[in-house]
C-alpha cells in the first residue's frame, strides 16, 4: 500500500475512548508517524511525510473534549485550557481478549503534545499531536550508518550528539544505539532521562534493563537527572535534549568524569553545535565552557528524512568525528571559528546532506521538489553547473 492509498479508519461502531485507542493501534500498524486531532476537523495522520484524512467525518470539539477526559484525566483539560501546554505518553498494552487489536504482551506507545489555540471556525480548541513510537526498536545496523560513524558510535566516554529538526529520526537513532550497546556490550550500564519516555529499551534477558526516568514524573529536569546518575555508576547516560545551560553543564561534567552521554539538539549542521550550546552561557564563561566541551565531544551527527519516489522516506546525514588531530587543529583558533572549520571539512569531503540529496535526485530516488527541503536555489545552481 502506498502513502496515497491509505483508506480512512472504520469508525462504524462509533467514536469513544476505546475506538480511539483502536484507531491509534491501526495508525501504528499502517506506518503512520504522527496523528493530528483537533475539534471541528477530520482526524489527520502523517505518513511518509504526507498529511492524509483518516476519518470520514468531522469530529465535534465537545466530542474531543470528552475523549480527552477519558484518555487522560479530567484534571488535564482545565490545565491546557488555562494556557499550559502538556506533554504526555500513552501506552497501550494488549491482553488475552485482543483489546484494541493488540495481542497479549504486545505494546505500543505514543508521545502526545496537547496545546490550545484557534483553528478554522473554532476560536479555542485543543490540538493533539501524537507521535507513534514503534514497539520494535530498529537494529542499529539497519539504519544505514556510514562505516566511520558506526565504528565510533559508542566511545568509552565523552559526549555524542544527534541534531536535526523535529521528526528527523533522532530519537529512533538514539534508541537503536542504546539497544545496540545492551546487545553487544551487556557489561555497560545504560540509563536515560526523557521528556517523555518514548521507546521502552529493556528486554527480557537483559542483565540490567535500563532505568528510564521521565521529566516531571521521576525527575524535575534533565540536569538533576544527570547529576543523580553520576552517583550510580552508569556507563551510558541518555538525555532527551541538550536544551538549557544546566543540562549542557551537567552533560560536560559527566563526560569529564568518564561517562558517555548521548543526547540531541536542534541544529542544521554539525558546526552549529558550538554556537548553539556555548551561547547558552554568560559571555565571560563561554571560552572556558567551549574548551571543556571540545575536550569531551566525540561526534556530532545531523540527520534529515527525505521523501522518496516510492512513497517512503530515506535518512541522509552529515557528521564529524572529534579525534586528537581535529581537536589540535581547532584549539589553535578562537572557538567562534570552530563551526566554520568543521562545516568546511564536511563540504570539502562532499559529505553534506545536500551532496547526498543531489545524488539521490540524479539516481531518481527523490523527486525534484525534495531538493528544496535541504538546499537553497543558489546551491541548486552550483550543483547544476558542477561547481558545488
Amino acid at each position: 500500500m502506498s502513502a496515497q492509498d491509505l483508506e480512512p479508519y472504520d469508525f462504524s461502531s462509533g467514536l469513544n475512548a476505546d475506538t480511539l485507542r483502536g484507531f491509534m493501534v491501526w495508525c501504528a500498524r499502517n506506518n503512520v508517524s504522527d496523528i493530528h486531532l483537533q475539534g471541528d476537523n477530520h482526524f489527520v495522520v502523517g505518513r511518509y511525510g504526507r498529511l492524509l484524512k483518516a476519518s470520514r467525518f468531522v469530529v465535534a470539539d465537545d466530542t474531543m473534549a470528552n475523549l480527552m477526559d477519558e484518555i487522560f484525566t479530567p484534571e488535564l483539560r482545565p490545565m491546557v485550557r488555562g494556557g499550559v501546554p502538556s506533554d504526555r505518553a500513552i501506552q497501550l498494552d494488549g491482553d488475552m481478549s485482543g483489546r484494541w487489536g493488540l495481542k497479549r504482551g504486545e505494546r505500543i506507545r505514543f508521545r502526545v503534545n496537547l496545546l490550545q489555540g484557534s483553528a478554522g471556525r473554532q476560536d479555542s480548541t485543543i490540538g493533539w499531536t501524537l507521535r507513534v513510537i514503534p514497539s520494535d526498536i530498529p537494529p542499529l545496523e539497519s539504519l544505514g550508518l556510514e562505516p566511520d560513524l558506526m565504528g565510533n558510535i559508542l566511545p568509552s566516554e565523552g559526549i555524542g550528539l544527534w541534531g536535526g529538526i523535529t521528526g528527523s529520526g533522532k530519537s529512533t537513532s538514539l534508541a537503536s544505539t542504546y539497544r545496540y550497546c545492551l546487545d553487544t556490550d551487556p557489561d555497560r550500564k545504560v540509563t536515560t532521562k526523557e521528556d517523555p519516555i518514548e521507546f521502552i529499551l529493556g528486554r527480557q534477558g537483559d542483565v540490567l534493563p535500563p532505568l528510564q526516568s521521565q521529566v516531571g514524573k521521576d525527575i524535575p529536569d534533565f540536569a538533576t537527572g544527570i547529576r543523580a546518575d553520576l552517583r550510580r555508576a552508569p556507563s551510558v547516560i541518555g538525555v532527551g535534549e541538550m536544551r538549557d545551560r544546566e543540562t549542557i553543564d551537567a552533560g560536560i561534567r559527566a563526560g569529564q568524569l568518564g561517562h558517555l552521554m548521548l543526547s540531541t539538539t536542534h541544529i542544521n549542521s554539525p558546526g552549529e553545535v558550538f554556537p548553539r550550546l556555548i551561547n547558552e552561557f554568560p559571555f565571560e564563561s563561554r571560552d572556558a565552557m567551549a574548551w571543556s566541551f571540545l575536550s569531551v565531544l566525540q561526534y556530532v551527527v545531523v540527520q534529515r528524512l527525505l521523501r522518496t519516489t516510492d512513497g517512503k522516506r530515506i535518512a541522509v546525514r552529515e557528521f564529524i568525528l572529534f579525534d586528537y588531530y581535529l581537536r589540535e587543529k581547532l584549539a589553535a583558533k578562537p572557538w567562534s571559528q570552530w563551526g566554520h572549520d568543521i562545516n568546511s571539512i564536511i563540504r570539502l569531503e562532499k559529505r553534506r546532506i545536500v551532496d547526498q540529496a543531489w545524488q539521490l535526485y540524479r539516481e531518481g530516488r527523490i523527486a525534484e521538489s525534495e531538493l528544496a527541503v535541504v538546499m537553497s536555489p543558489g546551491q541548486r545552481r552550483e550543483f547544476e553547473e558542477g561547481i558545488a
